[in-house]
């Protein structure tokens, strides 16, 4: 008989530890203690850095925290799955297409760079040398891209989810296709799954507004009119589908996580030690001028922007086209809208290098008459075009023809600024399609006369 109890007392107990869940692989951070973490932050760890914003507009149904929610959740069920070290999560980063809609919150483009490198070289400092931010939100991405690039530079890799990219193969979403979504059917199923408390179906909204940019409220505003905050059909989310959707973005997040944990890590650039002084040699001539005062050097160095900017847009590196202007340099366009600075420049073509008909697009700039205006500034006059792979929708604004092909002239103020050669201002024309009417032009443009036209 006792054997018999015993023998069934083992039993229960094995039953117990069978369905006991298994224990995480890895471990956060804000868990331990200093002297526990210090094992873990190794030159072989992948630490993961959850990014979801704290208050973010989800449309009207859905809680201005949904985004951190996501974030932590996931970094939960990669915690369980990988042997990673989990950092605490990013609540502040690059929102600005929803900014408008109040308690939103959006830092700008090179900010969220900054803070995003920061808190990885706070980190590696420690071993770590290859990172992982969990990304839930496509808007981020070309910060993330910077980010990625600046610490290349000192040896230290870092990854980032696309989140598109894994929830499009789980192919559950019924919404008609969108090149940009938000608060959708996908964000929105994704939540019932975490967290149905913070969504309220019955405000659920269906919008697929038209044209470009960043979300406003404002009917006849700049951008896409979003009433509700939702590109997409919000409608349609079930926690069904939700949890489809989160299983395949944690399955991707795992496998990016594994290919970082066996990638070679990037080469150091440190600076070049100094030349040795050159071997003496006869003065050399006096570098002609052209009209103005510049040397035919700066004339070269002028026409390079053009070169540049051409390689720039082919590589569709909309931080390096951006660094071509000066801080407060500008673009005008025809139909009278202006893109000043450096931010609202990267900004604006990080957004134009996420679609698609931009994809493998190029935009050849050729600088020929220059004509300088003192030693350090000069215009530059040329022509451009702009190719592009896909059909561009009806309506793509900034005075560009609805084509795959456009062009026109161009002029540039340029001013230097020590050796370098930068973009003040930017103006440019664009030719009519193919078959266009021919429009009529002034015979005296410029000139009123006493009577008028």
């Amino acid at each position: 008989m006792k054997l018999t109890v015993a023998v069934l007392a083992a039993l229960i107990t094995a039953g117990l530890t069978i369905a006991q869940p298994a224990a995480p692989r890895g471990v956060a951070l804000g868990d331990l203690a200093w002297p526990d973490a210090e094992p873990w932050l190794t030159s072989s760890a992948v630490v993961v850095v959850p990014l979801g914003a704290g208050a973010l507009e989800q449309g009207r149904h859905m809680k201005l925290g949904s985004d951190e929610r996501l974030a932590r959740y996931l970094a939960s069920r990669v915690q369980a799955a990988s042997a990673v070290v989990v950092a605490p999560a990013l609540t502040y980063h690059a929102y600005a297409a929803y900014a408008e809609y109040p308690g939103s919150t959006s830092l700008g483009d090179t900010v969220a760079r900054d803070v995003t490198v920061e808190a990885v070289r706070s980190l590696s400092k420690f071993g770590p040398r290859r990172f992982y931010v969990l990304n839930t939100s496509a808007a981020t991405i070309g910060s993330l891209q910077s980010a990625a690039k600046t610490l290349s530079d000192a040896g230290i890799l870092l990854g980032y989810t696309d989140p598109d990219y894994w929830t499009k193969k789980a192919a559950v979403l019924k919404q008609s296709p969108l090149l940009v979504a938000h608060a959708d059917e996908a964000a929105t199923s994704m939540m019932l799954f975490v967290d149905p408390s913070a969504v309220d179906m019955t405000r659920a909204a269906r919008e697929y507004p038209e044209g470009r940019g960043v979300l406003t409220r404002q009917e006849g505003g700049r951008g896409v009119v979003s009433k509700s905050g939702v590109l997409g059909d919000a409608t349609l989310a079930t926690a069904q589908k939700g949890k489809v959707l989160v299983d395949a973005l944690v399955a991707g997040m795992v496998d990016d996580i594994e290919s970082i944990r066996s990638a070679q890590l990037p080469a150091v650039k440190s600076a070049a030690p100094p030349a040795p002084p050159p071997p003496a040699r006869p003065a050399p001539r006096p570098e002609s001028k052209a009209p103005g005062g510049c040397s035919d050097g700066d004339v070269r160095a002028i026409r390079n922007v053009a070169t540049m900017f051409t390689y720039y847009w082919a590589q569709l590196d909309a931080e390096n086209i951006a660094g071509l202007f000066t801080p407060d340099g500008d673009i005008r366009h025809p139909d009278g809208t202006i893109e000043r600075g450096f931010q609202t420049i990267l900004a604006n073509r990080t957004q134009l290098f996420m679609r698609r008909e931009y994809f493998g697009s190029k935009h050849p700039l050729q600088l020929n008459d220059v004509r300088c205006l003192g030693s350090d500034a000069a215009i530059a006059d040329g022509k451009w075009e702009l190719r592009l792979e896909g059909d561009p929708p009806p309506a793509p604004g900034r005075g560009l023809g609805a084509a795959r092909a456009n062009d026109g002239l161009c002029t540039l103020v340029l001013v230097k600024r020590g050796a370098v050669w930068a973009i003040e201002a930017w103006r440019y024309t664009v030719n009519p399609p193919a078959g266009a009417p021919t429009p009529a032009y002034l015979s005296k443009p410029g000139y009123i006369g006493r009577g008028g036209y």
